[in-house]
This record gives C-alpha cells, sequence and structure tokens, in this order.
C-alpha cells in the first residue's frame, strides 16, 4: 500500500488502530465505467483534489440538526460543521441540514434526479 501511496494512486487514505485504509482513483473510475455512481464519504480538505473535470462531482455537505437541546458532544459536531462550512463551502454543489433521515434522504433523492437530469455549471477550466 505504501508504494501506491507513494505513486499518487490515492484518492485518500489513512490508518486507524495501525491498519491503513483508503480509496484509489482507479476503483471510482471503474465504479463509473459500470455506469454507476460513487458515493464517497470524504474529508474536506480532499474536496480540492476530486473537484476535477476527470472525476466531475456533485459534492453535497450534510450538516447535524440545528434544532432543540444539544448535548455537548451535539454542539461540538456543530462548530465542527460550521467551521467546515465557512472554509470549503464553494466545492459544495447541495448543503442539506439534517433535521430527519427521511427528510434529507428524500431531498438527496431530488437533488441527485436533477443533477442526472438537467445540465449543469461547471467550471469553465473543465470544459477548455
Amino acid at each position: 500500500m505504501t508504494r501506491s501511496i507513494s505513486a499518487n494512486e490515492f484518492l485518500e487514505f489513512g490508518s486507524y488502530q495501525g491498519n491503513m485504509f483508503g480509496t484509489k482513483f482507479e476503483t471510482v473510475h471503474q465504479i463509473h465505467k459500470q455506469d454507476k455512481i460513487a458515493i464517497l464519504d470524504i474529508e474536506p480538505q480532499t474536496l480540492k483534489i476530486v473537484r476535477t473535470a476527470e472525476l466531475s462531482p456533485f459534492i453535497v455537505f450534510i450538516a447535524p440538526t440545528d434544532q432543540g437541546t444539544q448535548t455537548e458532544a451535539l454542539q461540538q459536531l456543530q462548530k465542527d460543521s460550521d467551521a467546515i462550512r465557512s472554509q470549503y463551502a464553494h466545492y459544495f454543489d447541495l448543503s442539506l441540514v439534517n433535521n430527519g433521515v427521511d427528510e434529507t434522504l428524500k431531498k438527496l433523492q431530488e437533488a441527485f434526479d436533477q443533477a442526472c437530469s438537467s445540465p449543469q455549471w461547471v467550471p469553465v477550466s473543465w470544459v477548455y
């Protein structure tokens, strides 16, 4: 795996409890070749790597709910979410607040359907 990392074959990689993991660019390409959509859960700093003409991503940011009483952990999650949004919002095609799984999934499905069935704005550098 370290050889593949050195060869820049990974979109994203890391380690957890001594085990290395990652997502290879080739894996994403293989999924696309099968006319399927790769759904990736990536770290914010990876957004600048995936936002290319080659991958043509539809980037969705799902923020935690901001309603009601929150535990300290949820308050920290909200704070982290706000920091991500302020630093990386220009990469997002869609931003949703997760006020409920069913509602969020419905909005996500509607957005994907719209993205697949109508023209989308893309950076001019992707075209020329």
